[in-house]
């Protein structure tokens, strides 16, 4: 009983808050024009009040002068005045208002309840879903992201006035001038990229592109590492194509410079390459990798499994290789670029839901292969669709010597390459080449000279 009562009080009170709402609006244009952008007409619940306020929002756009008159003519006009209760119903509703000052609370009633009926909506949608035997993890996914939608709902409806983003960014500049830092972002850890880009951004989709077997993966796995040890941060590696064993003895090899082949196969190996890898697997334990190496995911799945990541840690950096080998799973009936288009618009959602750098590994076409400057542009990107306009960095690994494989005898010469990363694309800075050095021994990637101050 005391459960029901309380009930009716809560109905009774948003019905008072939003035949007040309604009555501030008619009478206050400063207060309408602040209502206006905090409400729609879905925010009511009784059905009148709906009517009123669209009629109110109407008149509000169009400029005309609201009051009992042309309140009443313009739902005339629209055969919705008989519907509410005539004119009589509208002369109690003017007769309401007596001051603005309890706006924000009237504001604050009618919002709260629509969050609480969103999520109301969302749960009963995941009941229906789990009726139906739909996959476990797409209902998780889907829960999670419509519970993140009633979140955002609100904050997406509020502007960020200058008066306070300029101070903000200010207080910022002043931050990073005191502490002497030249990052802003997460450190890819190689000095001449880091100078270009002042650190992977938060919220950014970084494509990274090249042939097979060019070095792709191992450079990735450079930037998670060192990310992860100068972060001090969780760094997150979603692996389609290698399973994590592998991604780790790689890794391991990288960091310890012990020949590849000899971590790979473990002969020949010397009491100093076991002290080098002992000490590169300490390393490693130490550092706050996180890997998932789940065959054929989805992006359903990676954006729960990340989300669920970014709940639990501070992550400075996502690297996904690759993105031909994701789907959306299901019966997709376009094209596969069109599918393409649409994991890369969804990954770049992702970033910016999360605020972290992601970066997603990608093929190129073979298109690459007959030119005679085999330097890669960014037409090359395999299933190209939406990622060239989706990615707020492009860049191509491209290292000369790997079309002239065999050209040379002398082993000894090859065993360090030059490569290039080739930034064709950068939103927010300058695009360019960075050298690098590609060290075919274990495998990894090194500064090339000293071009630019160290960080």
């Amino acid at each position: 009983m005391v459960e029901n009562n309380k009930g009716m009080e809560r109905i009774k009170a948003i019905s008072e808050a939003e035949q007040n709402i309604l009555a501030i609006a008619a009478h206050s244009p400063m207060a309408a024009e602040e209502i206006f952008s905090l409400l729609s007409e879905e925010d009511f619940t009784v059905m009148n009040y709906k009517s009123i306020f669209k009629a109110l929002q109407e008149l509000f756009i169009s400029k005309v002068a609201i009051n009992i008159t042309t309140l009443s003519n313009y739902m005339l006009k629209n055969n919705v005045l008989t519907k509410i209760g005539g004119i009589e119903f509208l002369t109690d509703l003017f007769q309401a208002y007596t001051t603005d000052a309890n706006l924000t609370e009237y504001l604050d009633i009618i919002i709260k309840n629509t969050t609480s009926r969103r999520l109301k909506e969302v749960v009963d949608n995941i009941n229906r879903e789990m009726n139906l035997n739909q996959p476990i993890d797409e209902v998780v996914s889907s829960a999670e992201k419509a519970i993140l939608d009633v979140k955002k709902e609100r904050k997406g409806n509020l502007f960020k006035s200058s008066f306070d983003e300029v101070d903000n960014v200010l207080a910022k500049l002043e931050k990073l001038e005191s502490s002497g830092e030249l990052l802003t972002g997460s450190p890819s850890g190689f000095r001449d990229l880091d100078y270009m880009t002042s650190g992977f951004q938060k919220g950014d989709f970084i494509i990274l592109a090249a042939r097979p077997s060019m070095g792709k993966t191992a450079l990735a796995l450079n930037f998670a590492v060192k990310c992860a040890e100068k972060s001090n941060k969780a760094v997150a590696i979603f692996s389609v194509e290698m399973p994590s064993e592998q991604l780790i003895q790689r890794m391991i090899g990288s960091y310890s410079t012990v020949d590849s082949s000899k971590v790979r196969t473990g002969k020949g190996l010397t009491a100093n390459d076991w002290e080098k890898i002992t000490k590169a697997g300490d390393f490693l334990k130490h550092t706050k990798l996180f890997i998932d190496d789940t065959p054929g995911l989805k992006v359903i799945e990676l954006q729960s499994k990340l989300r669920k990541l970014c709940r639990d840690n501070e992550v400075s950096l996502v690297v996904i290789d690759y993105l031909q080998l994701l789907s959306v799973g299901g019966s997709y009936g376009e094209s596969r670029q069109q599918e393409v288009s649409t994991i890369s618009r969804q990954l770049k959602a992702l970033a910016r839901e999360l605020e972290v750098p992601i970066i997603c590994l990608s093929q190129l076409s073979r298109s690459v292969e007959k030119r005679e400057d085999k330097r890669p542009i960014m037409s090359d990107l395999r299933d190209s669709g939406a990622i060239e306009q989706d990615a707020d960095i492009i860049m191509f690994l491209y290292r000369e010597e790997y079309y002239h494989l065999g050209d040379s005898n002398d082993n000894n010469a090859m065993e360090t390459e030059k490569a290039q990363l080739i930034l064709s694309k950068h939103r927010n800075g300058p695009t360019g080449n960075v050298e690098l050095l590609f060290v075919k021994k274990h495998g990894s990637f090194a500064d090339f000279g000293l071009q630019k101050p160290g960080f």
